[in-house]
């Protein structure tokens, strides 16, 4: 019975993981009715937000919200979650599942019942067999096929459970199979959108793999082509800025020609001023006074069963924390300490550790219960010999029993490259984290042991037993934490509420926030689909309001209380003169300087053109270095240079052992003198460009589903209303 016990679980848990796998994560909703209430929608209808016109109703988004929050926190109370992230997620992946269904549709791809049948019945995917599956490996395919097509037959299994007192009979066989009929229709909607997915992502994929010949061709030249050159490099980075002059109407000129090259998309900017929610000094008090409290109290009571008694009490009223039984050895080293050499019911404190400060008490002691081992070893890969690489491991054994230092030996000899750094040490380990050869050596043999040649799947290991332990230790904590009270959280909200109001009535925010010594910082220019400050709140306001709005103070998560002015908005376009300005100078400041060493590197090629190899440039002037660039490929980047194309090409079109020049690069100029060239063998094309093909068309298909994705995002008319619904 315990298969089926096992199997059971695949109605609230294992059924839940699908869209786990579908959606990514999941998060805690602050929505609901009230959210809806408040935004004056249909609660029927309200939608989170709109692709193409048709909408992604908010209680779609929601249900797989709370669906995956109860997933996620299994067995976890008050667990941690970023919930602004997580939402970020889920609707990317609402906003892909559509785009996806709406472009299978235009291209005719569905995914018939008969199809889903034979996936689910015929070729059951690994992730529903493996909840039907025992630790054998045997598949019950009768009962997985009973079940998907005869739901109803669950709940006899339960009620048969029930009555042989395999089940608790608080089992309700009817829920259970509600909930599972209703995992049923989620898996068939979790694999039909798999599949319409797969067989889009093929058809892009396929667009993405075609291949042209010449491209094949020329790839197979670049990569199987090299150069060896020496050349005289004449390095625009050491001109000297100030000697370059760079004015506007040529900044004017160069915009004008290329501005088509500087795509604007609708954004905006926002001035913001953020009051961090910190303890004030109040609070700073009160924390030590609690501390004191405690401490004193404590004091008062020397005896280790009077103190027990009070940190109980202190533990109830401060919400303390039991910690199970965990590895003495494995402890932070600091913590370790506190209990060393303590008594169980030994109360310990105040002590200030990194993330608080905390009282401790040692609740219990146990040995034996689950053993831990330190250990060195020395591992000899298997290499192309096996025997030879046994031989080399059984020298090492034999020096190692003679007395020679093993961390040594390990730091010299092991294969294992992470421990091999610490002398080949692994800190102590429980049963069950190495493989299991290694583990049982470890294990079955005494501290001070040394064993091997030991066989595994990563080669020979020589292994020395340092230590074994199996204490373990069950102790509670009371952290006492300083707290921001509500007092001070109303001061900082009475500040920020100040500046929006000054802001408001004309004040500058500059102004303001240097009164206040506080920043105010402008962001860069920011996207609708960009979360400012991790806030979609904050980038609505900014796309829903003109230049010089002032927001209303919102709390952001790590930033505090915020006040946000709109600073600057653009339109779609081109982007303003005034944006890529600086870019603009940069690169034409680039292009003089190189153009500035065109008279040396000219007037020097003329010197030495008729010397038999560069190195006589040297003759000329003493200062020249002339360099060398070994297995050089014609595709852009050369070890030494970086990225200059026109050298890499320079270097398979100069005639190999004249000097050539001067070539001007993105760089600056160089000379070069070709002293090798390898051309790639034609004969071999045939048979390796089968697999450049293969090469080409997998990273075509790869690259092209998620290239198509973002450009359906660019095109699709999307409405975003999660701000509506959704507080940060």
């Amino acid at each position: 019975m315990g298969a089926l016990t096992r199997m059971r679980e695949l109605s609230p848990y294992v059924l839940a993981a699908f869209a786990v796998i579908f959606i990514g994560f999941m998060v805690a909703s602050d929505s609901g009715v009230d959210s809806i209430i408040r935004s004056g929608d249909d609660p029927a209808n309200a939608a989170i937000g709109e692709v193409n016109g048709e909408k992604i109703l908010l209680s779609d988004f929601e249900n797989r919200l709370k669906e995956q929050l109860e997933f996620q926190r299994q067995g976890k109370v008050n667990a941690d979650v970023d919930e602004e992230y997580l939402r970020q997620g889920i609707w990317e992946q609402m906003l892909q599942e559509v785009l996806v269904r709406q472009e299978a549709e235009k291209a005719g791809i569905a995914v018939t019942d008969g199809e889903l049948q034979d996936l689910l019945l015929e070729n059951t995917p690994p992730e529903l067999r493996k909840d039907y599956t025992d630790s054998s490996g045997k598949f019950y395919r009768d009962v997985f096929i009973r079940r998907m097509t005869d739901p109803d037959s669950y709940g006899n299994e339960i009620r048969e459970a029930i009555q042989k007192k395999q089940l608790p009979n608080t089992v309700d066989p009817d829920s259970e199979v509600v909930r599972f009929k209703r995992g049923i229709v989620r898996i068939e909607d979790y694999f039909r959108k798999k599949k319409i997915s797969e067989n889009l992502t093929a058809l892009v994929g396929a667009a993405g793999s075609i291949i042209s010949e010449s491209y094949v061709e020329r790839k197979f030249k670049t990569d199987n082509s090299t150069a060896d050159v020496n050349y005289i490099f004449f390095d625009a980075g050491l001109v000297d800025n100030k000697t370059v002059n760079i004015s506007d109407d040529e900044i004017s000129a160069y915009y004008e020609k290329y501005k088509q090259y500087y795509p604007q998309k609708p954004s905006s900017k926002i001035k913001y001023v953020s009051f961090a929610i910190e303890p004030a000094e109040r609070d700073s008090a009160l924390l030590q006074k609690k501390i004191h409290q405690l401490q004193d109290s404590l004091a008062k009571y020397p005896a280790p069963a009077e103190r027990d008694s009070l940190f109980e009490l202190s533990f109830l009223s401060l919400g303390g924390k039991t910690n199970e039984f965990e590895a003495v050895k494995t402890l932070d080293p600091d913590k370790r300490a506190l209990f060393e050499n303590s008594a169980p019911r030994t109360v310990i404190g105040p002590v200030m550790m990194a993330n608080g400060t905390f009282f401790y008490r040692l609740d219990s002691v146990r040995t034996g219960a689950n053993e831990l081992v330190k250990a060195r070893h020395i591992l000899i890969n298997f290499g192309t010999n096996r025997d030879s690489a046994k031989t080399v491991a059984e020298g090492l054994l034999r020096r190692a029993k003679k007395g020679d230092d093993f961390g040594k030996l390990a730091s010299e000899f092991s294969q294992d490259k992470g421990s091999a750094s610490r002398g080949g040490e692994y800190d102590f380990f429980p049963r069950g984290r190495m493989v299991k050869e290694f583990e049982e050596a470890c294990f079955n043999n005494l501290p001070g042991s040394i064993v091997g040649p030991v066989e595994t799947q990563y080669g020979y290991h020589i292994i020395k037993v340092e230590d074994k332990n199996s204490t373990e230790i069950k102790y509670s904590e009371i952290e006492v934490n300083i707290n921001i009270s509500k007092a001070t959280k109303k001061e900082i909200q009475r500040a920020a509420i100040s500046l929006k109001q000054q802001v408001e009535q004309g004040t500058p925010i500059d102004t303001l926030a240097r009164r206040l010594k506080r920043s105010s910082i402008e962001t860069a220019l920011f996207d609708e689909n960009t979360p400012v400050l991790g806030s979609r709140a904050l980038t609505s306001f900014a796309f829903e309001n003109p230049v010089g709005k002032v927001s209303d103070v919102k709390e952001i998560k790590n930033y505090g209380y915020v006040v946000a002015q709109v600073s600057d908005t653009r339109e779609k376009g081109v982007k303003p003169l005034s944006d890529v300005k600086e870019e603009i100078k940069e690169k034409l400041l680039q292009i003089k300087k190189v153009k500035s060493l065109e008279g040396k590197a000219k007037d020097l090629y003329a010197k030495i053109q008729g010397k038999d190899i560069i190195a006589r440039a040297s003759e000329i002037d003493p200062s020249i270095q002339i360099r060398t660039a070994a297995g050089v490929r014609d595709n852009g980047v050369a070890i030494g240079i970086g990225n200059d194309p026109y050298f890499t090409a320079a270097a398979f079109l100069a005639p190999a052992g004249k000097i050539h020049g001067p070539v001007r690069g993105d760089r600056g100029y160089y000379i070069i003198q070709v002293t090798n060239r390898k051309d790639a063998d034609k004969s071999k094309f045939a048979t390796e460009s089968v697999n450049i093909i293969k090469q080409l068309q997998q990273a075509g298909k790869n690259q092209a589903f998620y290239q198509w994705l973002e450009a359906a995002k660019e095109a699709a008319d999307i409405v975003d209303n999660r701000d509506k619904y959704f507080r940060n």
